[in-house]
């Protein structure tokens, strides 16, 4: 959808060049009673093209049918693992990606992928982050390490696919103690062995403490934010283009539809 409306809107920018041109030429004649027309028009689509790109015109795009209406419940409890992560990661997409970068009680890096990083709460600055266990019962390194060390770094990537790759190989299980960085020849910042070079910015964060989950492998992690790392001082104006996860296992970039602001719950 989002190519429909690009292409509907270069048309309507189109339009309203030819007609800006065309009302030059009129008043170079002293043609001067068609203009309010074209004035109008150009009024028109740039009520058109606002639309557009606020979503108001989202359903001329696509026709909603009774398929895509949500009448069904599918409880979870009956699916198995892969089909409810699945649903799960379909339903609650994108989200971001970052590679957390850790090392341990030895000093020995560790990179690893996560896209279970949540902002919590912004005073104090808390994020959460969820951590499954291997199939053996050893706990992820980046959970170990940050039992040890309790420090982490993570980088938010690109959204090409270098940083897609990254984040593929970083995933690869690694005997404890191997360095993820080095599969794919991953430069740092000089004194910042866990701040990639490719990073589109990064949160330096600190181990607060670890929750069980009811019935569950997984550990809740509470992260505390120290910094933030970007590449000059000025705040963006709004969301970042960066990697996300879409579905079970695609990256995708952060989307970069329509945009609008909201700003009721400033109360």
């Amino acid at each position: 959808m989002s190519d429909e409306r690009s292409i509907v809107a270069a048309f309507l920018k189109r339009c309203n060049r030819y007609a800006e041109d065309s009302i030059e030429r009129k008043r170079a004649r002293g043609d001067l009673a068609e203009i309010p027309r074209w004035e109008a028009y150009i009024d028109f689509n740039n009520h058109a093209l606002e639309e557009i790109a606020n979503g108001t015109l989202d359903k001329w795009f696509t026709e909603t049918s009774e398929d895509q209406v949500p009448l069904h419940r599918l409880p979870v409890d009956d699916m198995e693992h892969v089909e409810r992560s699945t649903w799960l990661n379909s339903v609650l997409s994108p989200r971001p990606v970052v590679v957390a970068g850790t090392v341990d009680d030895a000093g020995k890096r560790n990179f690893a992928p996560l896209s279970s990083v949540m902002q919590v709460s912004t005073a104090p600055p808390y994020l959460t982050a969820s951590f499954s266990i291997h199939k053996d019962g050893r706990p992820r390194d980046t959970m170990s390490n940050l039992r040890a060390t309790g420090k982490i770094l993570l980088n938010l990537m690109p959204a090409t696919p270098r940083g897609a790759a990254i984040v593929d190989e970083t995933a690869t299980p690694l005997p404890k103690g191997d360095d993820e960085a080095q599969l794919l020849a991953l430069e740092t910042l000089d004194g910042q062995p866990l701040l990639l070079r490719e990073a589109v910015a990064a949160i330096e964060a600190t181990f607060v403490e670890e929750h069980p989950l009811p019935d569950a492998v997984a550990k809740l992690a509470v992260l505390k934010v120290e910094a933030v790392w970007f590449s000059n001082t000025t705040m963006p104006s709004g969301g970042m283009n960066v990697l996300c996860q879409h579905g079970r296992d695609d990256m995708t970039p952060a989307p970069s539809g329509w945009t609008q602001r909201v700003e009721k719950h400033y109360g």
